[in-house]
């Protein structure tokens, strides 16, 4: 399904991991795409890394489905990494009091160490 406007997501499995990468904003109108590629290349006993670092904007909706996938993580017992993003994108987080609950990493060689 194709994003509006110029966003785009890439979603690649490779070792039991499910690498995210969304490219442009994520709101409301295109959280539904991000989830898509999540659940089209996730399997049961992946870990899934969120790469942020292509994104330029994200509202609360992207916010939200960032928790929802951290929750989701403890309840079925996968890793979730989060590979932070640009200043705009971090702020949410921070403003949200929510950065220091999620497990984000600053790069994805970090990931799932």
């Amino acid at each position: 399904m194709p994003a509006p406007g110029n966003f785009e997501v890439t979603a690649q499995r490779a070792d039991g991991v499910v690498i995210v990468s969304p490219n442009g904003e994520i709101d409301l109108a295109t959280v539904g795409t991000v989830r898509e590629a999540v659940e089209r290349e996730w399997q049961q006993g992946d870990d899934i890394v969120m790469d942020l670092r292509q994104v330029g904007f994200m509202d609360t909706s992207g916010l939200r489905y960032v928790l929802e996938l951290n929750d989701r993580a403890g309840r079925e017992s996968f890793e979730l990494r989060v590979v932070r993003g640009p200043a705009p994108v971090q702020r949410v987080f921070e403003v949200s009091g929510l950065e220091p609950r999620l497990p984000f990493v600053d790069d994805p060689s970090q990931s799932l160490e």
